[in-house]
């Protein structure tokens, strides 16, 4: 019986260390920074649109417990929602158009991942432990773009007015002076 109960109380304790491992969202890059600065972790910016918008940017999916683990022990987080003014105002800057992600140096100063677009759960994976290794200099800004450029409309067809079938101009002959 009582070795029943400390399975039990075991088994939620580890699940509930394994829930409060999610990371802590900031919306204001200054601060962002500065808590950069101060802790000596790179900068994560989910770029994405309304509440909890940072999940969109994995396609299979959202976030799961290893993401969140991974983004709470070793990155600063910042979350850029293009419904408001300033978000996109951000997100441009970034070069971002509706979803991305960029991730920063442990000073905050250089880029060292840029995402436009989404991805999936392994790859973000994959770049959060590149990216989050303490040891790493940055030495160039890997770039991706998967979200389509803003559609250009090529310029407006004027069809020309009609001209009927028998219409023969012919030639044009002058009558008069010289």
């Amino acid at each position: 019986m009582y070795t029943m109960m400390a399975v039990v109380a075991l088994t939620t304790g580890l699940a509930t260390n394994n829930l409060s491992k999610s990371p802590t969202w900031l919306n204001d890059y200054s601060s962002a920074q500065q808590r950069v600065t101060d802790v000596g972790k790179p900068m994560a910016v989910f770029v994405g649109s309304g509440q909890d918008g940072w999940g969109k940017l994995v396609r299979d999916g959202g976030f799961d417990a290893a993401v969140n683990k991974l983004l709470a022990d070793k990155y600063v987080c910042l979350y850029v929602d293009t419904d408001t003014a300033s978000g996109r105002a951000l997100a441009g800057k970034f070069e971002v158009a509706s979803r991305g992600l960029i991730i920063s140096d442990r000073k905050g100063t250089t880029q060292a991942y840029s995402l436009s677009g989404t991805m999936t759960r392994v790859e973000l994976v994959q770049a959060l432990e590149r990216y989050g290794d303490a040891g790493k200099e940055v030495q160039a800004t890997e770039t991706v773009v998967r979200e389509a450029p803003a559609v250009v409309r090529p310029a407006t067809y004027v069809q020309p007015a009609y001209v009927p079938q028998y219409y023969y101009p012919g030639p044009v002959y002058r009558t008069g002076g010289s």
